[in-house]
C-alpha cells in the first residue's frame, strides 16, 4: 500500500533535504532617491506618485522621494501627478546601496 503525505508534510520533507533552505527566494535589495520637478517652471512637484513595481511613495513638499527594498537590477521608476504627463525612467539598483536619480525627474504639464 502506498502512503500519501499531505502537501505541507511533503514540502517540509523536501526542504529538509536542501543544503541551504534559507536561500530559497532570497533577493538582494537597494534603494533609490530623487526629486520630481515641473519641466517648465523647474519647481518641485509635491504629492507626485512614484513607483517601482508595487513599491509606491509620494513626493514631499520639496519633490523628494525615497523608495526602499527595491530588488537589485534594472528597474523602471514611473512618476504620475495630476495635470502632468506620466514619465518613466530606468535606474540600476545595486545591493545595499542607494541609487540617486540625477538630474531630477521632470514632468511635463498637460495643456498650455
Amino acid at each position: 500500500m502506498i502512503q500519501r503525505l499531505p502537501a505541507l508534510a511533503l514540502s517540509l520533507a523536501l526542504l529538509a533535504g536542501c543544503a541551504t533552505p534559507g536561500a530559497i527566494g532570497v533577493q538582494d535589495y537597494g534603494s533609490v532617491t530623487g526629486r520630481v520637478m515641473d519641466s517648465r517652471s523647474q519647481k518641485a512637484i509635491s504629492g507626485a506618485l512614484v513607483s517601482i513595481g508595487i513599491v509606491t511613495r509620494t513626493t514631499g513638499s520639496d519633490g523628494v522621494f525615497t523608495l526602499t527594498m527595491i530588488p537589485e537590477g534594472t528597474q523602471t521608476i514611473t512618476v504620475t501627478a495630476g495635470g502632468y504627463t506620466t514619465t518613466s525612467v530606468q535606474v540600476s539598483i545595486l545591493k545595499d546601496q542607494q541609487t540617486v536619480v540625477d538630474p531630477p525627474i521632470a514632468l511635463t504639464p498637460v495643456g498650455p
